[in-house]
């Protein structure tokens, strides 16, 4: 791994997606050298759960995408149709009516500081709110894409 920051968010993750296991597989881990963006991913048979680290610009992520033939979405957001492949977890809570702050601000933080606080509030979301997700449901991605902040 490239840097002590990536092996915290990766042991992070493992301590507190546990229970992602049996229904998704991984992680599965994927660096993009071009954005220097480590991801850490679990598979399901229609959703994908991953998440981001960014260190350049200091941002943690969780994203839902959909899973099509047997691989991660190679579309960012949305597919040449204009159905949603990819979004953050948080903002597809808010357009299926979530209305609860779901991130601890962090502001002021280092980012090592950062990853396991961030890393708690998503466990906790997908625990409290995201049956669908859990259930590998890809109508969990049915949303408005104009609901999407």
């Amino acid at each position: 791994m490239k840097s002590d920051l990536q092996r915290l968010f990766v042991e992070e993750i493992l301590d507190k997606f546990g229970f992602l296991k049996p229904k998704f597989e991984g992680p599965f881990l994927r660096f993009d050298v071009n954005t220097d963006i480590l991801c850490v991913y679990f598979m399901g048979t229609n959703l994908a759960i991953e998440f981001l680290l960014d260190e350049r610009d200091e941002d943690i992520a969780c994203k839902i995408s959909r899973v099509i033939n047997g691989k991660l979405s190679p579309y960012y957001a949305v597919d040449p149709q204009g159905k949603l492949v990819r979004a953050e977890l948080w903002e597809l809570l808010r357009a299926r009516g979530i209305r609860e702050k779901m991130l601890t601000s962090v502001e002021g933080l280092s980012l090592e500081e950062q990853i396991p606080i961030t890393l708690n509030d998503y466990a906790r979301m997908l625990q409290k709110y995201g049956q669908m997700v859990l259930e590998d449901k890809p109508e969990f991605l049915d949303v408005n894409t104009g609901a999407l902040e």
